[in-house]
């Protein structure tokens, strides 16, 4: 009836897919909750931004700064599932592993820098090590595919 064809993939490249389909789905739903009153999580999400606290912090206008972060964790999440689908250039798969380092490193250090709960820093901490690790592991993903390549 039907063939299905699976290409090979290394470890890296096993956990880097795995990694971006769930910081996919992660940070697309962290971005419309920044951007939109749509989920039950908008009001914690858009909180340390609308109360002025994150732009003290890094020195921002609050709501542009709210707007930004959410954009890019929408765009972000997208590239990441794009990575998942097969769907993105190396590019766009290794920049979307890449900027939310930087977003999730400034909001676990936000909220160190506001003296929040443990659970929230203990979080954010989480998810900006799976970020690391699936930058890393999809970079080794894409460096196994030139070699085998260039091989």
């Amino acid at each position: 009836c039907c063939v299905v064809t699976v290409k090979s993939m290394t470890a890296a490249g096993f956990i880097s897919t795995g990694l971006s389909a769930f910081l996919g789905f992660f940070f697309l739903f962290a971005g419309v909750s920044k951007t939109t009153d749509l989920t039950p999580a908008s009001g914690e999400m858009q909180s340390g931004f609308r109360n002025g606290v994150w732009g003290a912090l890094w020195g921002l206008p609050s709501v542009p700064f709210l707007k930004f972060v959410g954009v890019t964790e929408i765009l972000t999440g997208l590239g990441l599932w794009a990575y998942v689908a097969g769907l993105a250039p190396q590019v766009l798969a290794q920049w979307s592993a890449f900027v939310p380092v930087g977003i999730t490193v400034a909001a676990t250090t936000s909220h160190v820098l506001n003296g929040d709960p443990s659970f929230a820093i203990t979080f954010c901490g989480v998810i900006t090590t799976l970020f690391l690790v699936n930058n890393f592991a999809m970079a080794a993903y894409f460096a196994s595919i030139k070699a085998t390549k260039v091989a």
